[in-house]
């Protein structure tokens, strides 16, 4: 995987997450494109890559008005989504569930989107991974998934 984006962009910055099996890493390229190089990646170690389009504080409000800014910017109005929370330590957020259905009736709410469990045209997904949360509004099959 390295090699795979060096090559292309040149500059990686890995960080620790303080989670098992989560890594993080800063890219000098598009999170998107990244996310392409690696589905061609022959690996076993990698389960799933998300593209992250922006990072907060892992704090309800923060998270609640940069996932409303992204979605206003790319989606529009009664366009069907779903929130995906991976939540990776309970300090700051202690429901995920919770958290969903906040974000689902803010989109809803103030963006007239349509909540949708099965075949939603846009997923907003948030990785919490302590202090810091990342939030992406992509549609289906953009966060890659290997089995």
């Amino acid at each position: 995987m390295t090699l795979a984006l060096q090559e292309e962009e040149g500059i990686l910055n890995f960080k620790e997450s303080g989670f098992p099996n989560v890594l993080l890493i800063d890219l000098s390229m598009d999170p998107f494109k990244a996310v392409e190089l690696i589905k061609n990646i022959p690996t076993t170690v990698i389960s799933k890559v998300v593209p992250i389009e922006k990072v907060v504080r892992t704090r309800e409000d923060s998270i609640l008005e940069q996932t409303l800014f992204l979605a206003d910017e790319k989606v529009s109005a009664s366009n069907s989504f779903k929130v995906i929370c991976d939540l990776r330590g309970r300090k700051y957020i202690h429901s995920e569930e919770d958290l969903k259905e906040k974000v689902s009736i803010e989109l809803f709410d103030k963006l007239n989107l349509k909540p949708a469990q099965s075949n939603p045209q846009w997923i907003v997904q948030l990785e919490m991974v302590g202090e810091n949360t990342g939030i992406s509004v992509v549609p289906p099959g953009t966060i890659l998934k290997k089995i």
